[in-house]
C-alpha cells in the first residue's frame, strides 16, 4: 500500500468524523462511559415569550415579555422582563441583556419548566433600570443601551456609525435594532417591489443569542393555512425607504413558490442539520448577503 494512498484515507477519516461530531451536534462525553447530550436549542420567539425567570435560588421573578433584536447583526440583545402587575398591566419592565440569562430546559418531557435564570436577586431588581410596559423607552438608542449593559457589567463591540466617506461625518442615521413583537408582521418584498408576505415569526438559537431565520408568510400575515418558508437572515436585506421599514428577499413570486416550505400548523425540526442543509441551499443560490439601505 502505498504512502499517498495512507495519506489520502487517513485525511478522508479525518474529515468523515469531523462531519459526524458536526451533524451531531452533540456535547461530547468527558469519558467512554458517559452519554453524549444534544440539547434542543432552535426555539420560534413565540415559545421564549411567557417563560418564567428565577434567580439562582429558585425565586420567582416575572416573564420574560418580549425580545430586543438587532436585525443586522441578528444578535438577540436584551429580554425585557415583565415584573409585578395584573396581567400585564402596569407591569415594570426590565430589560435585560441576553448573555446574563441562562436557558434551562427544566424536568424531562415538560415544556412548562424551561425557564430562564439569572443571577439577582429580587431586592436587586427593585434598583435596576426600568420602564412601564406601556412606555417603552427607544431600544435603538445607544445612550439607553450603554446604560443597561453597563448595570449588567456586559461589554459589547461597538458598531461604527455610518458616516460619508468623503468628510468623515454622519450622514444619515437608521436604526437596525426592534422589539420583536414589532418586527412581527413587517412586510417582506423581492427586488421588483411586489409583495411577498409579512413575517410571521422569529426563529432564534437560544445558546447563541441569534436570529437563525425569519418565518415568511406567503400571503396575509392575518390569514390562516398560509405555507411558511424560513429565510436565513444572512439572506435578507433591512431597508429604510420613505416612512417604510420592509425586509427584501432576492428571489421571484415564482422562485418562492418553488421554495422549501411547510404547513404553518406543522413545523420542522430546525435543530436538524439534515432540514437545514436542504433548506439553506434554496438560498445559497438564489439569493445575496444582507445589507442595510436608506
Amino acid at each position: 500500500m502505498s504512502t499517498s494512498w495512507n495519506l489520502a484515507f487517513a485525511a478522508f477519516t479525518a474529515a468523515f468524523l469531523w462531519s459526524v461530531a458536526n451533524v451531531a451536534g452533540a456535547d461530547e462525553p468527558a469519558n467512554k462511559n458517559e452519554a453524549k447530550v444534544n440539547i434542543a436549542h432552535i426555539l420560534r420567539s413565540s415559545d421564549v415569550v411567557g417563560l418564567e425567570v428565577k434567580n439562582k435560588a429558585g425565586e420567582h421573578l416575572g416573564k420574560i415579555d418580549d425580545l430586543v433584536v438587532d436585525l443586522k447583526s441578528g444578535e438577540i440583545k436584551y429580554s425585557a422582563l415583565s415584573f409585578g402587575g395584573v396581567a400585564g398591566i402596569g407591569s415594570k419592565l426590565f430589560a435585560v441583556p441576553w448573555s446574563a440569562m441562562t436557558f434551562v430546559l427544566g424536568e424531562p418531557n415538560k415544556p412548562n419548566s424551561r425557564h430562564f435564570v439569572i443571577d439577582k436577586t429580587k431586592d436587586q431588581f427593585d434598583n435596576a433600570p426600568s420602564f412601564d410596559s406601556s412606555h417603552w423607552p427607544n431600544v435603538a438608542d445607544p445612550k439607553w443601551a450603554a446604560s443597561i449593559d453597563k448595570h449588567y457589567s456586559v461589554k459589547r463591540q461597538e458598531e461604527p456609525s455610518p458616516k460619508s466617506a468623503e468628510e468623515g461625518r454622519q450622514t444619515v442615521a437608521y436604526e437596525t435594532v426592534f422589539r420583536a413583537s414589532k418586527i412581527k408582521g413587517m412586510d417582506f418584498r423581492n427586488n421588483a417591489n411586489e409583495h411577498l408576505g409579512s413575517i410571521d415569526e422569529i426563529v432564534i438559537d437560544v445558546a447563541k443569542g441569534h436570529v437563525e431565520y425569519l418565518a415568511l408568510s406567503f400571503g396575509s400575515v392575518f390569514t390562516g393555512g398560509n405555507k411558511l418558508f424560513a429565510v436565513p437572515l444572512s439572506s435578507c436585506t433591512l431597508n429604510h425607504a420613505n416612512d417604510k421599514t420592509f425586509i427584501t428577499l432576492h428571489v421571484s413570486q415564482e422562485q418562492l413558490r418553488n421554495a422549501p416550505g411547510f404547513d404553518k400548523n406543522n413545523w420542522p425540526d430546525m435543530a436538524n442539520p439534515n432540514w437545514k442543509k436542504d433548506n439553506d441551499a434554496f438560498y445559497q443560490r438564489t439569493a445575496q448577503r444582507p445589507a442595510i439601505r436608506q
